[in-house]
């Protein structure tokens, strides 16, 4: 009897130890299909992400009005062509387990999938953008879901023994225009600022803006065959050649200014007229030619413009570039001093400097400039139509 009491309670332990070991294999198999599905909807958070990225950064591309050339900001289009670029955007990348969705927010819900508004600054939170003057948007919200208003939630595999079916997915991004220039840094020795050795007075330039002092609208760039072209495109010119002529700037207006070592050689002027400010060149400052914390530089420079850089301008015809700005000029000649204060995007649009004083012209207009080794910090409202390429601020 003994015997058969001992084999009873062996054969009883032997099966509570069966059942705990089922017991563990089935928590292992839960947690590794488990682990199955995390990691599949990782990949499709990670696919949802890169085309978030994609449409925020398209749609900030497109806030660039051409309208503020001509003084009159008009954004409408623009901000409904963003809109177009970040769902077409997000509809071209493949995304696992099934297309996102993406709605239009033609109201701009602040909740919506594509918001639209205007951040000071690239480390601000998206919280705190403005939506008070549509003239001014530079940033792109993007929001891509799967959930079961975006195109049904994600399927999920393993998960659905216990009784989960599917998982809602999102991902957000943010992409910003910044402006606000104050300076320049270039971190390597293949990439050149797109800055002139040529500044302008910051009247001066505010008035051709208001259209009170201009030399008219002859010109227009044309982006299909990348030339300059003699028909009025609608935006402001201004002849920054120095010296007589009705419509020529009074001496002192307009001047070179040395950016680099004191007394710049005209060689090193035609050099950055051409090829734009290098390393070297913002070494003698540092490594980094910057507005100060009174919003102001000083620059030694010439009030004049020699003629022997007549082919360096030209080499420049419709080719963006920035030109610093100044508010005051102290000292004739090669011994002037410009409080520079901004900067402002232009192009040369034409070049005489030959024949009688009268006659002679360099006429540039406004035009944007992309630059990547611009600097620029908050609330700069001395520069103009110079940016940053767009990048990712969310």
């Amino acid at each position: 009897m003994g015997e058969i009491e001992g084999i009873l309670r062996n054969g009883k332990r032997r099966g509570v130890a069966a059942v705990m070991v089922l017991v563990s294999l089935l928590m292992l198999l839960g947690v590794a299909a488990l682990a199955v599905d995390a990691g599949y909807l990782y990949n499709v958070k990670t696919d949802m992400q890169r085309a978030a990225d994609a449409a925020a950064m398209a749609g900030a591309w497109d806030l660039l009005d051409e309208d503020k050339l001509s003084g009159t900001p008009f954004m409408d289009e623009e901000i409904a062509a963003a809109r177009v670029s970040a769902v077409q955007f997000v509809e071209l990348n493949t995304m696992l387990g099934g297309d996102a969705s993406m709605g239009m927010n033609i109201a701009n819900d602040v909740g919506g999938d594509i918001v639209i508004g205007y951040l000071d600054d690239v480390g601000d939170s998206i919280d705190s953008m403005s939506f008070a003057d549509p003239n001014e948007f530079n940033t792109v919200v993007a929001r891509v879901r799967r959930d079961e208003s975006h195109g049904g939630a994600v399927s999920l595999f393993f998960a659905r023994t216990f009784g989960k079916d599917t998982a809602a997915v999102s991902a957000e991004a943010a992409a910003m225009l910044k402006d606000g220039v104050v300076g320049y840094r270039v971190p390597s020795d293949d990439v050149n600022a797109s800055l002139l050795p040529l500044a302008l007075h910051i009247d001066t330039w505010r008035a051709m803006l208001a259209g009170v002092s201009h030399s008219g609208d002859n010109y227009d760039f044309d982006s299909d065959s990348e030339s300059v072209v003699s028909m009025g495109d609608g935006i402001q010119e201004l002849n920054i050649y120095p010296g007589g002529g009705a419509n020529q700037l009074p001496p002192g207006n307009f001047g070179t200014v040395d950016i680099g070592s004191a007394n710049n050689s005209t060689a090193d002027i035609a050099r950055q007229i051409v090829h734009g400010v290098n390393r070297a060149d913002l070494a003698h400052f540092g490594g980094e030619l910057r507005l100060g914390d009174d919003g102001t530089l000083t620059l030694e420079g010439d009030t004049g413009l020699s003629a022997s850089v007549k082919d360096d301008l030209e080499a420049i015809l419709g080719i963006p570039r920035t030109v610093p700005l100044f508010n005051a000029v102290a000292g004739p000649g090669n011994n002037s001093v410009y409080t520079i204060v901004g900067f402002a995007g232009i192009r040369v649009m034409h070049v005489k400097l030959t024949g009688p004083m009268s006659g002679k012209e360099v006429i540039i207009q406004p035009a944007f400039v992309i630059d990547e080794t611009a600097v620029t910090d908050e609330g700069s409202g001395n520069s103009y139509f110079v940016y940053l390429p767009v990048q990712l601020v969310k």
